[in-house]
């Protein structure tokens, strides 16, 4: 069993570079409405028993952001070329709005800066007000610990991002 086991790991990290370039493939070059559609495309691509849920990891892993086409329908895609900051670049340049309705905090991003700002944010610690948060490509919805200190707790985050809002 162990042996059986160990094969199958082996097996499958030799095809996940593989599996990767073509699951990117598939998403350049044609249009998938659903993971079922792109988990049997990848399929008679010869990657057997590949599930829902792997489907939606390699989405998560390549940063597939799902649209509407020109027909109205809501396709995977790749998303253009990110603009994440790198090295020193300040995480300014990618924040584009930061805001407050006295209830919940949401932080607007160009597209692909909105996981990562949010992993700073969750590193911030509740003690910050912070009482979780979530992001999508482009946005963050942050929950306060306290909506009554819903300013201070807006005035942290600006600061620890060192942005100017």
């Amino acid at each position: 069993m162990i042996n059986w086991l160990r094969g199958r790991l082996q097996n499958m990290s030799v095809a996940e570079p593989e599996l990767l370039d073509t699951f990117k493939s598939l998403l350049q070059n044609q249009r998938f409405g659903s993971q079922l559609q792109l988990a049997r495309a990848l399929s008679l691509r010869g990657f057997e028993n590949v599930t829902q849920t792997r489907v939606s990891r390699l989405l998560n892993k390549v940063g597939a952001i799902k649209i509407r086409n020109h027909n109205n329908d809501a396709v995977y895609r790749l998303p253009e070329k990110q603009h994440i900051p790198r090295g020193l670049q300040a995480i300014d340049s990618v924040v584009l709005d930061v805001k407050h309705n006295h209830v919940q905090i949401i932080i607007k991003t160009v597209i692909g800066a909105g996981t990562l700002i949010s992993k700073m944010i969750e590193n911030m610690g509740e003690q910050s007000g912070v009482l979780g948060c979530m992001a999508s490509d482009n946005t963050i919805l942050i929950i306060p610990a306290d909506v009554g200190k819903i300013q201070q707790t807006m005035t942290t985050i600006i600061e620890h991002l060192d942005i100017n809002c």
